[in-house]
């Protein structure tokens, strides 16, 4: 026969338990929500000394991220408007004129291209990007504005 105490002691033991798995569950995903959007908040701040160059004409348009670090530069590149097939260089030209090709890459039927790359020019001397293709004409072209 079932002892109506002890039925009684393990219910409230299961309940309790079952409270205890809900509380640290609760407190496991605040945690990581706060985790998560603390890591995209610090994800988004930008670089000191990172600009960013924009450009649009006939029809292609440029917008260039410029990210400096000790004596050389990272890029990420937005570019629409390329025709597909066309064989791209993201060139970076420095205030002596010298000319630096940062990535490659083969423009696709979809209208709009990411690039990233890299180029060992001074950050400090950047005056420009342009999008090229390998045969030498200049696609677009993008300035500091002074």
């Amino acid at each position: 026969m079932p002892d109506p105490l002890l039925d009684r002691t393990l219910c409230r033991v299961r309940a309790e338990r079952a409270r205890t798995r809900t509380r640290i569950r609760t407190a496991a995903a605040t945690l990581l929500a706060v985790l998560l959007a603390t890591g995209v908040h610090l994800g988004r701040h930008s670089v000191p000394g990172e600009r960013v160059l924009t450009a649009s004409a006939h029809g292609t348009s440029l917008s260039a991220t410029v990210t400096p670090d000790e004596g050389w530069i990272r890029l990420k590149a937005s570019i629409d408007g390329i025709p597909p097939g066309e064989h791209c260089h993201l060139v970076v030209e420095d205030d002596r004129g010298t000319r630096t090709v940062a990535a490659g890459w083969v423009a696709s039927a979809a209208e709009h291209t990411d690039v990233a790359g890299t180029a060992l020019v001074d950050p400090d001397a950047v005056v420009g990007i342009e999008v090229e293709t390998t045969d030498g004409r200049v696609l677009i072209t993008a300035r500091w504005q002074a």
